[in-house]
């Protein structure tokens, strides 16, 4: 068993964009289908974005550093060392969040309802 955190620690080790787009999803789909947003997962968003912008210079050690310092951030470690993963990476990667409802429940304002894609 992993956490959130330890999975997007493993990304400073190696920069991976598709499985670090994979794992984004497969983290938010149980939120989504309860009609929530992660605000963890929308920051990664957000940064991964930055990180794509052609007009940006993206050296591998600064797509890490701007992971690094998202993470750094006390509230985002929180909630990433909070979110409890099991990852199978055979046959196929997967990623299924184990404790969704406890977090939901435990910390309400870590969500943002929406009514559509995201």
């Amino acid at each position: 068993m992993n956490t959130l955190f330890d999975i997007i620690d493993g990304w400073t080790m190696k920069w991976n964009r598709v499985l670090i787009e994979n794992t984004l999803n497969q983290v938010a789909a149980p939120f989504y289908k309860r009609k929530l947003v992660f605000f963890l997962l929308e920051e990664f968003w957000d940064t991964l974005e930055l990180i794509d912008d052609p007009r940006e210079f993206m050296t591998e050690e600064r797509k890490i550093s701007h992971i690094e310092h998202l993470l750094s951030k006390e509230r985002n470690e929180r909630a990433a060392k909070t979110v409890m993963l099991e990852v199978t990476e055979s046959p196929e990667f997967k990623v299924t969040v184990l404790n969704t409802d406890e977090i939901i429940s435990q910390h309400p304002g870590w969500f943002n309802k929406y009514d559509g894609m995201t």
